[in-house]
């Protein structure tokens, strides 16, 4: 069962991480294209700056949250952990996920109600084209939310783990860095 949503989960997480990459690549083509008009042309795109900062550098970023934490990609400090036996590990791994889990939940829910907000209100951003601010909010309690689920899930597998003496999620590899105190 663990195995079967970590791998579903996993898929979501790299479908994200493509958009974000999309996007990331959109920031780049805009930013030139932008560059061009103005220095070139002498006529810059007015849209660029609001449709950068509000939506595609928020999917960059919350998209990709998730699928970070998948591949341990965060920054940590296990300099402790790599002295600790695995049941040491895993407990720093459920704390790490309970934490978490409570901090990006408030999150979610702040970032879900803010969302719904700008959206019932029909809010906009001022400019030379009236962007509607709730899909840039979304992207905050929907990046979060995958977070959320994979953070559950990791708290799940190391529970499971623990209790049962096996390995059945597997925990996360330790630094070099951290390998060479030993």
């Amino acid at each position: 069962m663990i195995r079967r949503a970590t791998d579903v989960l996993g898929v979501l997480e790299r479908a994200l991480t493509v958009i974000a990459a999309i996007s990331l690549f959109a920031i780049m083509a805009l930013v030139v294209a932008d560059v061009f008009m103005r220095y070139v042309m002498n006529s810059p795109l007015s849209f660029t700056y609001d449709l950068i900062g509000l939506y595609l550098m928020a999917g960059v970023f919350f998209l990709t949250l998730s699928d970070t934490l998948r591949v341990h990609a965060h920054v940590g400090v296990d300099i402790l952990l790599s002295r600790a036996p695995p049941v040491g590990r895993r407990l720093s791994e459920i704390v790490t996920a309970l934490t978490g889990l409570f901090v990006f939940v408030l999150i979610s829910k702040v970032g879900f109600e803010r969302a719904l907000d700008n959206y019932e209100q029909h809010d906009v951003l001022a400019g030379a084209i009236s962007w509607p601010t709730w899909i840039s909010a979304a992207l905050v309690p929907f990046g979060c939310g995958v977070l959320v689920l994979r953070l559950a899930l990791q708290l799940v597998g190391n529970l499971l783990s623990l209790a049962s003496g096996r390995d059945l999620f597997p925990l996360p590899p330790l630094t070099d860095e951290s390998r060479s105190f030993e």
